[in-house]
């Protein structure tokens, strides 16, 4: 079987489960919905912690990007305005060491990164349309990756750049990205064979319906799009790639190099968006509002792993438009909660909650959510109950 076919049935992830996927006619595979919520009974509490930064000065505004360590006890973040990679004890909630990088010679990093990717060994990919290599944590290019599409053969040199949304197997031989041509939508899934300069671009189709939930205003060469957008988070050894628009993912596993495409059933939310909207607006107000259309339909966010429960989950939102006053009225927002197979355990509209957690990871069975504390680091970390 080709690696870059379409998997119409996986026993091997899904057969240590009670609850096994049935295939559909498309050859997608089907997720159970619970017959019990699991969050039924939902209860969460919130608290703001601070970073001990000591007499370092940092400027918390600039974190783009992170990773946990192997062992998951700490984070790295990416230093966007100085070339810095900043790692955060998230026991002792304090600044660990600062690495700074190089701005030219041999072990030159991007100016400002695009892609973050934290590796075994305390290996980092940073990225942008100028550089992607990979660093250890003495600062030094140990892999100069050169994700150019004219680099790879099996790639169309249309795609250009390869370093949106740029991922790369714990081994290193692989990359992955969602290359998208200037002002283009997302063309497909690119796999990378970062030793043999190979490529393959996979479709995602069952994603191409984000493009009419995206709006774009273009002015003197430059353009503006707001809206749905495909993405990828690499959990573990696979990759989740998905979108805004629908409840739907395509699963790649790194290890065997196969893709497969998973549908949802909720059960309070729809699936996916629906309507039709104005993709290109004559103005950046007009932009403004029909991008607050689209996001007054559910919103899927991506899914982050709970180590400690063995679960997935999954925050979406509604938006709600503004008051009278011009201020944003309270978000719907909804956490969904799923098995190791991606098999739908619970959902439930939080109440409490009116900023989504939309960068959270699990430490210690708690979401963290990344948010600056006056003018140091910190996290606003929620804790569930159910």
């Amino acid at each position: 079987m080709n690696r870059f076919n379409l998997i119409t049935l996986l026993f091997l992830l899904f057969s240590c489960s009670e609850k096994v996927s049935e295939k559909n006619e498309q050859g997608a595979i089907q997720t159970q919905t619970y017959t019990e919520n699991q969050l039924e009974n939902l209860q969460i509490t919130l608290d703001t912690l601070k970073v001990d930064v000591g007499e370092e000065l940092v400027i918390s505004s600039a974190y783009y990007g992170f990773g946990l360590s192997e062992d998951g006890n700490s984070i790295f973040f990416s230093e966007s305005q100085s070339s810095e990679i900043h790692e955060i004890d998230l026991a002792e909630l304090k600044l660990l060491r600062r690495i700074p990088f190089e701005k030219d010679g041999p072990n030159r990093a991007p100016d400002f990164v695009e892609s973050f990717d934290v590796l075994p060994n305390n290996e980092f990919l940073l990225a942008n349309y100028a550089i992607q290599a990979i660093y250890n944590d003495q600062a030094e290019k140990i892999q100069d990756l050169k994700l150019q599409a004219e680099e790879y053969d099996g790639i169309d040199e249309s795609l250009g750049g390869l370093h949106s949304s740029l991922a790369v197997s714990p081994d290193k031989k692989k990359g992955f990205s969602l290359p998208a041509p200037f002002g283009e939508f997302t063309a497909g899934l690119a796999f990378l064979d970062l030793e043999s300069k190979t490529g393959e671009l996979l479709d995602l189709p069952a994603l191409d319906l984000t493009q009419n939930f995206q709006v774009t205003f273009s002015q003197n060469g430059g353009m503006t799009t707001s809206g749905d957008m495909i993405r990828m988070k690499k959990i573990k050894n696979q990759l989740v790639i998905y979108s805004g628009s629908t409840a739907d993912i395509y699963l790649y596993d790194m290890q065997s190099d196969s893709l497969m495409l998973l549908k949802f059933d909720h059960q309070l939310v729809e699936n996916q968006k629906k309507g039709t909207f104005k993709t290109q607006a004559a103005s950046q107000e007009e932009r403004r509002e029909i991008s607050a259309q689209i996001q007054r339909q559910i919103s899927f966010y991506g899914f982050i792993w709970d180590e400690s429960r063995q679960q997935y989950f999954r925050f979406g939102v509604k938006k709600n438009g503004l008051r009278e006053t011009g201020e944003p009225l309270p978000d719907d927002v909804y956490l969904f909660s799923y098995d190791p197979d991606f098999n739908l355990l619970g959902e439930k509209k939080i109440e409490e909650l009116s900023n989504v957690f939309f960068n959270g990871f699990f430490f210690d069975g708690k979401i963290y959510n990344y948010r600056p504390v006056d003018e140091d680091p910190g996290f606003v970390v929620m804790t569930l109950e159910f």
